[in-house]
């Protein structure tokens, strides 16, 4: 089957600060992302204008949670050992915004020091501090402090496991590219049951830069988030084990 990959460059200028909406069916994006959309969902979407409408929200609401991560390490000399990037999604908002990534790109060990910066989707940059991780989960939270100008909304999360060939789309920090968006397919893994648990299989093509993006189903909403590849193609930790570490997450179960 030949596999979905496409990636809708949604980089905001400095001098735009806006989101260019996919709302013309003329455009070239809207076009290549329809005809791949179509081949996997035609079930599943039928009509022009809700494709229409769930690449809009995509675009105008559920991409702005998307945030980029820079990791600098530095040893207890202050010289610069390794600096990694990755991916994360904006989950709660208060008088914070919560970055939910994985724990493995922020698993540094204590002798060294850490500076952790993100870059919202307009590529604003600003420092961030690791508030809460479990190696169990294989996730982790970052918080920025919230400035009120710029509104950052948090993802919506599913309220169930995604079901097997169910169409998901992942976005976030793709092959080093800010604000990218690549479709695919839950993919299936055991013949035995309808609904995948500890990972989310796909057969979203992408890399490791991609660690930490949200996976979302076709109502927009956080179905995973991609805790690795294999093969080139997309897993992510499901939306079961992510409530069950926020449950843990004292912060964010008192956030209004």
């Amino acid at each position: 089957m030949k596999r979905l990959y496409i990636i809708l460059f949604f980089m905001l200028f400095m001098l735009s600060g806006c989101l260019t909406i996919i709302d013309n069916e003329d455009s070239d994006e809207y076009r290549a992302l329809s005809n791949q959309y179509e081949t996997y969902v035609t079930n599943d979407i039928t009509q022009v204008d809700q494709f229409e409408s769930f690449v809009n929200e995509t675009t105008f609401t559920s991409m702005m949670s998307n945030v980029m991560i820079k990791i600098q390490i530095f040893s207890d000399l202050h010289n610069l050992v390794e600096t990694r990037y990755g991916s994360g999604v904006i989950f709660a908002v208060g008088a914070y915004n919560y970055v939910l990534t994985t724990f493995e790109l922020t698993d540094i060990p204590s002798n060294l020091l850490v500076t952790y910066q993100v870059a919202d989707y307009q590529g604003r940059t600003t420092s961030a501090y690791i508030d809460k991780f479990s190696e169990d989960y294989g996730l982790a939270v970052l918080k920025f402090r919230r400035i009120l100008s710029n509104h950052l909304p948090a993802i919506e999360f599913a309220d169930q496991n995604s079901l097997l060939g169910e169409p998901v789309l992942l976005f976030g920090y793709i092959e080093e590219i800010m604000n990218s968006m690549s479709m695919g397919l839950v993919e299936e893994t055991n013949s035995e049951s309808n609904i995948l648990d500890e990972y989310v299989y796909t057969t979203i093509e992408s890399d490791i830069y991609a660690n930490g993006s949200a996976v979302i189903d076709i109502n927009n909403q956080l179905i995973g988030i991609q805790a690795g590849v294999s093969e080139g193609l997309s897993y992510a930790i499901s939306i079961t084990n992510i409530m069950e570490f926020l449950e843990l997450y004292t912060d964010y179960q008192e956030l209004d």
